[in-house]
C-alpha cells in the first residue's frame, strides 16, 4: 500500500480535511508517504489522503 514514509515538518502539523470524513474534519498529520499523507482525525479515526485533499496549518 505504501512505499516508504518520509520524515517531514508536516507530521506532526494541525490540519483540515476539504471534505470532512464522516462529520469530522479536524486532524493531525501523522505519516508523510509523499503524495499521500496520514490524518489522525479528532475522533480517534485514522486515514489516507492526499495532499490536495487536506489543508496543514502551520
Amino acid at each position: 500500500m505504501y512505499e516508504y514514509e518520509e520524515s517531514t515538518e508536516i507530521i506532526g502539523s494541525y490540519c483540515s480535511l476539504v471534505v470532512p470524513y464522516r462529520g469530522c474534519s479536524d486532524g493531525t498529520a501523522v505519516g508523510d508517504y509523499g503524495i499521500e499523507l496520514v490524518i489522525r482525525l479528532t475522533n480517534g479515526k485514522e486515514i489516507v489522503v492526499y495532499r490536495d485533499e487536506v489543508i496543514i496549518y502551520d
